[in-house]
């Protein structure tokens, strides 16, 4: 492999020739400079070592003298799943309005960026919560991320582990929505995953929120109309709403206020008020529905007898001043942050319905169900996570087989000689084959070992076993 004379074998090599005794490393051996000469810069980058005291020290991969006395690398930490929880199931409308503004994505991006160990967060927001996902091995940096969550601590909830993924694949599943097994919020699920900031080599969230989206298309491929939390406000309005001739005004043409629209449509008159693009026509036909632009709805509130407000803009659109007061009003908020300004309650003749009130009036039907689908679906996530969270054993092991796989083709360089492009990319190749196969039985072994303390001694003894030290290997056995 190599171009040129060979040259002669270097201390290291040596060790492999037979009826040669062992000899001091500096004692004028060709290839390595002798004690108390210094070394050539060549010479240095390809043995890899430098020699101080007549004693070969190893050179970091900078060119810095490393001690071999100092201390292994440490124990690494498991990976470890947060998740912080507020909804309207833990707090109040009005506190989860602040959280949805406070703990937005730039709130999120900047504190992931001043916390490098954060390994992955990720962040749910919904009509009626907020989640907040954290992947790192380090528990203190746990421990500050939640004591920056915003509002009172007492209003989240937190999970660890198992108990978080069981979590996320019951919210991806619709229980606990406003409308039990409602089909947007896997949409919802999905993108928040696919949103994560990561730093990890591999993404964790991504995965697990895949996978909870997988798995609720997975045991309902199907949803009713009815379960949404559109048909749910369709459903309260129209029982509030009397008389023959109703005319419900919705706001927003996204997809809450079409589904909204579907829910109403042959029941009422139905006209949407949109602020940038007009719906469909043929939506309009199929819903007998009628659209006019945001700049029209003074007075298309003068004629409604309800109002559904569905709208994403984050801003107050309708307050007491751009009611009417000489007629009865029915308004359905849906929008978090609200849409309608509470103090609308304050005139006698409106009637406004937000989030939380339909959170009360549907809270009896949302019993805990357990689909045993899901529940398998979900415990086999959990097998892949705890596997995930060993990874940094796993990459203690390959750092330190890759340490040694460049040390050693450092040092052989003196052997081998001038190599040619193929021949050293020939080399590269075969080097970390094999260190890849050597590695392949041992690391799935230390990923099938459990979690916890147990688990950890069985892991750092594996470690010990494999772990370089500084120096030059011991002569094969049988070779003097």
């Amino acid at each position: 492999m190599s171009s040129g004379r060979p040259r002669r074998p270097t201390a290291r090599y040596r060790s492999l020739a037979p009826r040669r005794p062992p000899r001091r490393v500096g004692a004028g051996e060709p290839g390595l400079p002798a004690a108390g000469r210094r070394p050539s810069p060549g010479s240095r980058a390809a043995a890899g070592r430098s020699v101080r005291g007549g004693v070969a020290h190893p050179l970091s991969e900078e060119g810095e003298l490393r001690d071999p006395t100092a201390p292994a690398e440490p124990s690494p930490a498991p990976l470890e799943l947060y998740a912080w929880e507020q909804s309207l199931d833990t707090t109040s409308l009005e506190e989860l309005e602040s959280v949805h503004r406070s703990a937005d994505r730039d709130w999120l991006d900047a504190l992931f960026r001043a916390s490098p160990a954060l390994g992955e967060v990720a962040r749910l927001a919904t009509c009626h919560r907020v989640e907040l996902f954290l992947v790192s091995s380090s528990e203190p940096a746990a421990q500050r991320f939640a004591h920056k969550l915003p509002g009172r601590p007492a209003a989240w909830k937190a999970r660890t582990g198992r108990d978080a993924i069981r979590h996320l694949f019951r919210v991806a599943s619709g229980h606990g929505s406003l409308a039990d097994g409602e089909k947007e919020i896997r949409l919802q699920v999905r993108s928040a995953g696919g949103a994560s900031l990561c730093r990890l080599p591999r993404p964790v969230l991504r995965e697990i929120f895949g996978a909870a989206a997988d798995a609720a298309d997975s045991v309902a491929p199907e949803v009713a109309p009815e379960r949404s939390i559109a048909a749910v406000a369709a459903s309260e309005l129209l029982r509030l709403l009397p008389g023959p001739r109703r005319r419900v005004l919705v706001i927003g043409a996204g997809i809450v206020g079409r589904q909204v629209v579907e829910a109403l449509a042959g029941r009422v008159e139905v006209t949407m008020a949109y602020r940038s693009r007009p719906p469909d026509p043929g939506f309009l036909r199929a819903t007998h529905s009628r659209a006019v632009p945001i700049a029209a709805l003074p007075k298309e509130l003068r004629r409604a007898d309800g109002v559904v407000t569905a709208a994403k803009s984050g801003d107050r659109c309708l307050g007491p001043e751009d009611l009417v007061s000489d007629r009865d009003l029915v308004l359905v908020d849906l929008g978090v942050p609200r849409n309608v300004d509470p103090s609308v309650r304050r005139s006698p003749r409106v009637r406004l319905i937000d989030l939380e009130a339909l959170h009360e009036s549907v809270r009896a039907p949302l019993a805990t169900r357990e689909d045993p689908a899901l529940a398998r679906l979900t415990e086999e996530c959990g097998d892949r996570w705890e596997a995930r969270a060993l990874q940094p054993w796993i990459d203690t092991v390959r750092r330190q087989a890759e340490s040694v796989r460049r040390s050693e083709i450092a040092v052989a360089r003196e052997f081998l000689g001038r190599l040619t492009p193929d021949q050293e990319q020939a080399l590269d190749r075969l080097t970390r084959r094999l260190v890849s196969r050597l590695l392949l039985a041992s690391t799935e072994r230390l990923r099938t070992l459990p979690p916890g303390a147990e688990g950890d001694r069985f892991r750092q003894f594996a470690l010990e076993l494999l772990r370089v030290r500084n120096g030059a290997p011991d002569p094969l056995p049988g070779r003097g």
